[in-house]
C-alpha cells in the first residue's frame, strides 16, 4: 500500500471506515449501467411521459440534488420537488411506480456489475477491528437500490452501522457537509474516519471534512485537475491487511 503521509499515532488511529460501493466493493461499468438504468426507468413510464422527457428531468433533477446546498431538506424532498415541478407530475402518481420499478426492475441491472475480490474480507476485517462501518455511496438511490447493488457484489446490508440514501441524507458528494453529517451520525469525529473509494474527487473529498482518505486500484475514475491528494492508496486486499494490521478501536 502506497502511502501519502505517515501511518498515525495510536491516539489517532481510525474508529470507522466509510466506503464507496459502485467501483470499489462492486465492478460497476458505469458508461453502460447508467444509459440503461435511465432508459429502463423512463421506459417503465411510457405511458404516461415521452421516455426522452423522462429521462432529461430525471437527470436535471439528480444533478440539482448533488448541488443542492440547502441542509433543511433531505436529498429525497430536493429531488422530487426538481423532478415533479418539470414532469408536472404529482409525487403521489409516480411514487407506486418508481416502488415498483426498484422492485422489479432495477435488479436486471446486475449483468452490468460483478463482484470485487477482497471486498468482503475489507468488511470482515472492519468488524473484527471494533470500527463502525458505513456504506458512503452516492446518496441519490433510495434504500431498496443500495441493498440490491449491494447483494451484486455478494454482500449485505448487515455489516453496516449506516447507509446513505437519498431518504436519509441532506447533502451528496463532494460537499464536505456530505462526510460531516455522517461522521455525525455515527457520533466518531472526522479525524477518526477513514474514507475509502475509487474517485479522486467525490471520494477523496472527504478530507476537506477532515478525514482520512483511501484512493482504491483497480477502477481510479481520475477526475484531472479536480482530483485532490489522497492519504493512502492501494487495492482491496492492501486495505484489509491496513485495517488488520494498523487500525485500532479506542
Amino acid at each position: 500500500m502506497k502511502k501519502n503521509r505517515p501511518v498515525q499515532a495510536p491516539e489517532q488511529r481510525f474508529e470507522a471506515l466509510l466506503i464507496d460501493l459502485d467501483g470499489t466493493l462492486i465492478e460497476l461499468e458505469l458508461d453502460r449501467f447508467v444509459p440503461a438504468y435511465f432508459e429502463a426507468l423512463s421506459g417503465y413510464f411510457s405511458e404516461l411521459h415521452s421516455p426522452d422527457q423522462f429521462a432529461r428531468h430525471l437527470l436535471t433533477a439528480t444533478r440539482t440534488t448533488i448541488r443542492d446546498q440547502e441542509r433543511s431538506k433531505t436529498n429525497e424532498t430536493t429531488f422530487f420537488a426538481d423532478f415533479c415541478r418539470n414532469l408536472g407530475s404529482d409525487r403521489a402518481a409516480i411514487d407506486p411506480l418508481i416502488r415498483e420499478f426498484y422492485r422489479n426492475e432495477f435488479p436486471r441491472l446486475r449483468s452490468w456489475s460483478a463482484p470485487r475480490s477482497h471486498a468482503r474480507s475489507v468488511l470482515e476485517a472492519a468488524r473484527r477491528q471494533g470500527l463502525k462501518l458505513v456504506l458512503a455511496t452516492q446518496p441519490v438511490f433510495p434504500h431498496s437500490a443500495a441493498v440490491e447493488r449491494l447483494s451484486w457484489g455478494g454482500l449485505s446490508e448487515e455489516y453496516f452501522d449506516l447507509i446513505t440514501t437519498i431518504e436519509n441524507m441532506h447533502s451528496c458528494k463532494p460537499h464536505p457537509d456530505y462526510y460531516l453529517e455522517i461522521a455525525s451520525r455515527i457520533a466518531v469525529a472526522p479525524e477518526r474516519c477513514l474514507m475509502a473509494g475509487n474517485d479522486t474527487l467525490e471520494d477523496i473529498s472527504a478530507t476537506r471534512a477532515g478525514m482520512g482518505t483511501y484512493l482504491v486500484e483497480g477502477g481510479v475514475i481520475d477526475r484531472g485537475e479536480d482530483a485532490l491528494p489522497h492519504d493512502y492508496r492501494g487495492t482491496l486486499a492492501e486495505l484489509a491487511r491496513f485495517i488488520e494490521n494498523d487500525f485500532q478501536a479506542t
